[in-house]
């Protein structure tokens, strides 16, 4: 009887959870070492990709699974898991199967971590060729390999079922085609490619530079494109799009206040979202336009927001737990104040065009009635939680900051 597939269920129990026994992982990762007529690299290179196939079929997606790991694994569970998903992709023949969202999450893994993808043809035996790509097979390089296996699996196969978004691997066709089945079919009032990348390279701009009027002109004029594309978006369909649903994966330290910046953004740009505290992940439900700019706005806010609170030097005289409750409270009450500033454009630029093209309302309530039916049937059961108490000196710095970051457009 081969003890591998035992042995690999022994390990990932004890290698994440409660109950995680490095002690025993090591010893379990000895054992593979030693039974090498079993294949114990062939087997665990199936488990993997067994897994990986197992909690997409479960509602989660590559840049999901990459996000739960880097969250609580080492730099080098990292990458395996990066190039594990890489090589379940050339497996499935994700490039030519794929809608285009899963699509664009494996382009991003590949290019955060260019050394997991493969140089060439997928190897079944998945463990054995990345060991002779690294150019390494002594027994340290092959138990440390063990090791970030028995976590992968362990952590990855305790993920619980998610809402699906989009189309699920065993539902896409032998190829991809326009119009198909699966969501690759180009959503109603989409977004534009070359319009977003205008936008994007304004605030990458705006993010980079370190003055503050030149980082105003650049977001200023981000933000013009991106109301106007948005309401043209809007005329145009006649507030019938297509409601998409996308993850945002938000970092440590204070996820949860970053997430309510998620919050305040998407709500402005009427754009509903829940927040999973336990994965650190936020779930957007709107129109393809709405949802796009709302992930870049967010992305460029938290940039701003960072630095400023980097830069506070209040925030620089707190030292252990003080200071990690003042970030929380500065960007706490940055997002509060930031939607209200974002509330108030948003009034002014919705005028404008009403003004332009006529009454605006019909179209946004059916729009706003599509996303809420979304997001019930995506969510049937959601509950609001209380919010934290709040350092007041860290309050106030993250007001101040709000008011200076650039939402102004352009006269």
């Amino acid at each position: 009887m081969n003890p591998v597939p035992e042995l690999l269920r022994r390990g990932a129990n004890a290698a994440f959870g409660r109950g995680i026994d490095m002690r025993a992982v090591d010893d379990v990762a000895d054992q593979l070492i030693a039974y090498q007529q079993f294949d114990p690299l062939g087997l665990g290179s199936h488990e993997l990709t067994t897994t990986i196939d197992a909690a997409y079929e479960a509602g989660w997606q590559p840049l999901d699974l990459l996000h739960v790991v880097r969250r609580q694994q080492s730099a080098a569970v990292t990458t395996l898991a990066a190039a594990a998903i890489l090589h379940d992709a050339d497996l499935t023949r994700a490039a030519t199967r794929a809608p285009e969202e899963w699509l664009r999450h494996l382009h991003e893994i590949a290019d955060a971590h260019p050394d997991a993808v493969s140089p060439g043809k997928p190897d079944p035996n998945f463990l054995a060729a990345r060991l002779r790509v690294g150019g390494k097979s002594d027994y340290i390089a092959v138990n440390d390999q063990w090791i970030a296996v028995l976590s992968l699996l362990g952590q990855w196969q305790s993920l619980p079922h998610w809402p699906r978004i989009g189309s699920l691997p065993s539902q896409w066709p032998a190829r991809r085609t326009a119009g198909g089945p699966t969501g690759d079919r180009r959503p109603t009032g989409s977004t534009d490619s070359k319009m977003l990348g205008r936008i994007r390279g304004l605030l990458a701009k705006a993010d980079a530079t370190e003055f503050e009027d030149e980082a105003d002109t650049f977001t200023a004029k981000a933000q013009e494109l991106m109301t106007k594309y948005s309401i043209d978006s809007l005329v145009l369909t006649e507030g019938r799009s297509d409601i998409v649903s996308r993850r945002i994966h938000v970092d440590n330290p204070h996820s949860a206040a970053k997430a309510q910046l998620l919050h305040v953004v998407a709500t402005v740009n009427r754009v509903k979202t829940i927040w999973d505290q336990d994965f650190a992940v936020g779930t957007v439900v709107g129109s393809p336009v709405d949802v796009e700019q709302t992930e870049i706005l967010f992305t460029s806010l938290l940039i701003q927001a960072t630095r400023a609170l980097s830069h506070s030097p209040k925030a620089k005289k707190r030292k252990g737990a003080s200071s990690g409750a003042f970030g929380k409270a500065f960007l706490y009450s940055y997002a509060v104040r930031i939607g209200e500033r974002l509330e108030e454009a948003d009034a002014h630029v919705l005028e404008e065009a009403s003004r332009e093209t006529g009454d605006l309302l019909p179209m946004l309530a059916a729009q706003t009635v599509a996303v809420d039916a979304e997001f019930e049937r995506l969510f049937p059961r959601v509950r609001t939680v209380r919010g934290p108490r709040l350092d007041a000196e860290g309050w106030e710095s993250g007001h101040a900051a709000a008011n200076d970051a650039d939402l102004h457009r352009q006269r």
